[in-house]
Parts: C-alpha cells; sequence; structure tokens
C-alpha cells in the first residue's frame, strides 16, 4: 500500500495520528513518560525558535547602532552536572543563537565560557542561560 512520498507534511500527519491513537489504545497508568517528553520537545524547539527571532532582532539593533554603545563581554556561567551530549547541544544552541559563542569549558564541566556581543547585566545574562536554555534542556533529556 504506497500512502505517498515522505515530505514533512505526510511526517507530521503520520506521526499526530500515532501519536493519538496510542494515546486512546494504552491504559494511562502504562504510558510512562513518553507522552510528557513529546510535550516538552515542542514546548523547547517553540522556546528555542523564539529565541533565536529574538536574537536576531537584537542583533539588526546592534549592527544598526554606533559601535561604542556595544559592551561585549565573556561571562563564565556555572552549570548543572551534564553529561557530554547535554553539555554539547547547550554549547550549540549558545553557539547558533546570535550574539552569543560558546568558547570554552572549564575542565570539571562546572563552567562556561560565553562571548556575549552586549552585555547589560551580568547575572541577568546568566540567569538568562541557566533559566533559560539549560533548564529546559535538562526537562527534555531527563
Amino acid at each position: 500500500m504506497a500512502i505517498g512520498p515522505f515530505t514533512p507534511a505526510n511526517f507530521l500527519v503520520g506521526f499526530v495520528v500515532s501519536f493519538l491513537t496510542l494515546r486512546f489504545v494504552i491504559p494511562r497508568e502504562m504510558r510512562g513518560s513518553y507522552y510528557s517528553k513529546v510535550g516538552r520537545i515542542a514546548h523547547f524547539s517553540f522556546y528555542v525558535t523564539v529565541e533565536l527571532v529574538i536574537a536576531n532582532i537584537k542583533m539588526a539593533y546592534y549592527t544598526l547602532s554606533p559601535l561604542r554603545k556595544l559592551r561585549p563581554g565573556v561571562l563564565a556561567v556555572p552549570l548543572e552536572e551534564l553529561s557530554d551530549t547535554e553539555l554539547t547541544i547547550l554549547a550549540n544552541l549558545i553557539t547558533l543563537t546570535p550574539g552569543t559563542l560558546s568558547l570554552d569549558v572549564a575542565a570539571d564541566k562546572s563552567i562556561l565560557f560565553i562571548h556575549f556581543m552586549h552585555v547589560q547585566d551580568p547575572d541577568a545574562m546568566r540567569a538568562e542561560i541557566k533559566n533559560g536554555f539549560e533548564r529546559r534542556l535538562l526537562e527534555v533529556t531527563r
């Protein structure tokens, strides 16, 4: 039985149909964490997309503003105990966000050094990473 070529739309329809079918067929007590993980992944993907849009708008503003107004800096951001995979994903997400660049990780993996294009409040920037990317990443991976 042929259902058509592989396209993102076909994949999405297949995923949604399968997801709903399993939700109604499997008793609630036997579902496990699959359904909560799917929701967290969707929320995380939406959060990353919004952050990318906001960062691009900020970068456009920084590009158009005089250079003397920029205050670049490197901040040490303390990390939770992360696996190598989690640390790699976090560092890549930060680097993918315009205006930030992951530079280095402490030998004990407890601190991530990040270059910011513009730092107004260092503590707020650290909190943004901790409560934004890191917290949401851990919700998805654990």
